[in-house]
């Protein structure tokens, strides 16, 4: 078996599952502790037939805002008035998660979860996740929700990506799905690779790519993507048929499309403390006109102001940090140019 392939398609172990919610862990390897390594996998199947929806979170283990979302989400739904099914991991890398990092704590290359997909069951542990993670999920979907955040850092967005190279109808289908969601932006980006959001686009499964929120954001920002969050899996869940629910018109919505030509990513040349000017969720989709003072890099030993980080062009704030300590090149702030995106 090749890295690239999927390991034989067979019934998931939940396809007979009655009505109601039932949770299971799903096998992957043991450790070498003597522990077996389990994914864990809710699945709430409703009174009616519908649609499946599947939903992956904590792909990258320092992204558990969504996680704590779905709990929430799920445990107020009413599987009785649910047409369909929702089969959910919750925890898709649970070694990154007790790691509290993105990537997986082994001893081998390619350790991001994320880039890891459709999986291979004789390759190292990350590939063996993403390997069940498609055999039990994947392959076995009517519709797919890549659910990410921001991790450790402060990262303030919200967004919704979704794979503009998918083919024409599929692609409008997924646009649907991104809009739905109801996020102040959605994103057309090239998704092509090694996500699931990726395999799910080559077995013709419609899919979106939240990113909303982020990490130890504190309890106002925090409640705030939670809201947003629990609002956007509602919506989703009322547009694919899955719930029957009164919402807002999508019209009421102002979100902002853009796509990669239009996507400006700030980073800093120097390492340092970030003193950012944009630090609470309400400046997330702000209009910020050319040459605008985003933050500036300080040198914690010397104290000079290393840099100062400014707006290139006139653009919507789609990605913003909180003050702190920052890596040269990493994303610091980012925009969609106001000239190449869409409002509506």
């Amino acid at each position: 078996m090749t890295e690239r392939e999927s390991p034989e398609r067979t019934a998931p172990i939940w396809a007979s599952d009655p009505e109601g919610r039932v949770f299971r862990r799903l096998p992957v390897t043991t450790m070498l502790n003597g522990a077996e390594l389990t994914l864990p996998l809710h699945v709430l199947t409703g009174r009616t037939p519908g649609p499946t929806l599947g939903i992956v979170t904590n792909q990258h283990g320092d992204e558990f805002l969504p996680t704590m979302v779905i709990r929430q989400w799920l445990a107020a739904l009413d599987t009785t008035k649910l047409a369909g099914r929702i089969a959910v991991v919750s925890v898709a890398n649970p070694l990154a998660t007790a790691a509290c990092q993105r990537l997986t704590p082994e001893p081998h290359g390619r350790t991001d979860l994320h880039e890891a997909f459709p999986g291979n069951a004789r390759g190292n542990t990350t590939q063996m996740m993403a390997a069940v993670i498609t055999a039990q999920l994947l392959d076995h979907l009517d519709f797919h929700c890549d659910f990410h955040a921001g991790g450790t850092g402060g990262r303030l967005q919200g967004r919704v990506d979704y794979h503009g190279k998918a083919p024409p109808a599929l692609r409008d289908r997924c646009l649907a799905m991104a809009r739905a969601f109801g996020q102040p932006f959605v994103h057309e980006n090239d998704l092509t690779g090694t996500s699931a959001h990726y395999v799910t686009m080559t077995r013709g499964i419609p899919s979106c790519n939240p990113e909303v929120g982020g990490t130890f954001l504190g309890p106002d920002s925090t409640a705030t993507y939670i809201a947003q969050s629990l609002d956007g899996l509602t919506r989703l869940a009322v547009h694919l048929g899955l719930v029957d629910a009164p919402l807002p018109s999508m019209s009421t919505l102002a979100q902002i499309h853009f796509g990669l030509a239009g996507r400006r990513e700030l980073r800093p040349r120097n390492s340092g403390y970030l003193e950012s000017c944009f630090e609470r969720p309400a400046d997330i989709g702000k209009l910020i006109t050319r040459g605008t003072l985003l933050g500036k890099v300080i040198d914690l030993y010397s104290y000079e102001v290393l840099e100062e980080i400014v707006a290139p062009c006139d653009g919507y704030l789609f990605f913003s940090r909180y003050s702190g300590t920052v890596s040269a090149g990493t994303q610091a702030f980012a925009l969609a140019e106001q000239a190449k995106s869409q409002r509506g």
